[in-house]
């Protein structure tokens, strides 16, 4: 039974936190575009595709390797996106709250220099992936690599999330 009610509490809690809200495009004519850019308050991404009917997330290559480093998590924002491809974008009425940040996890890497990626949600929407940098200058110290196609407009918000992936993996580090 507490299962049942925790696992109900955590649904309309999840139900209840706001979603991300698109506020402003790269492109003014986005209808019958191929590629835009993507604000959502205090971030954006760059480069989403549309193309043959689908949105296109922007990926990172390296090596040779192609990383899928920002997911969408919800069909709601994937029909925003697609909308404003198909339909062009008109301007929200006001001005959304900042996202829900949660770190989902993190997974241990075999480097000396990235130590991990850290998997992090925004509304839960919204998924990036980055990397959890050991700091060359000072030993234990810890700064976060966000995908090259992920954008802060806030400088504080950013300093939020990087706050919060590095609490979260040198809190994990002392288990």
């Amino acid at each position: 039974m507490k299962k049942l009610i925790s696992l109900l509490a955590l649904c309309l809690a999840a139900r209840s936190a706001g979603a991300l809200e698109i506020t402003a495009v790269s492109t003014a004519a986005v209808k019958g575009a191929s590629k835009a850019d993507f604000t959502f308050g205090v971030l954006a991404v760059k480069d989403i595709s549309y193309e043959k009917g689908g949105v296109l997330m922007p990926f990172t290559e390296n090596k040779g390797k192609t990383y899928t480093d920002i997911k969408l998590l919800s069909k709601s924002l994937y029909g925003k996106i697609e909308g404003c491809f198909r339909n062009g974008f008109t301007k929200p009425a006001g001005a959304p709250a900042a996202p829900a940040v949660k770190v989902d996890s993190f997974r241990p890497l075999k480097s000396a220099v990235r130590v991990a990626n850290a998997e992090i949600s925004f509304d839960g929407d919204l998924l990036v992936t980055a990397g959890v940098m050991a700091s060359k200058k000072e030993e234990g110290a810890f700064w976060i690599a966000f995908p090259p196609a992920l954008l802060f407009t806030d400088g504080a918000f950013k300093s939020a999330v990087e706050s919060a992936v590095i609490a979260a993996w040198t809190k994990k580090d002392k288990k």
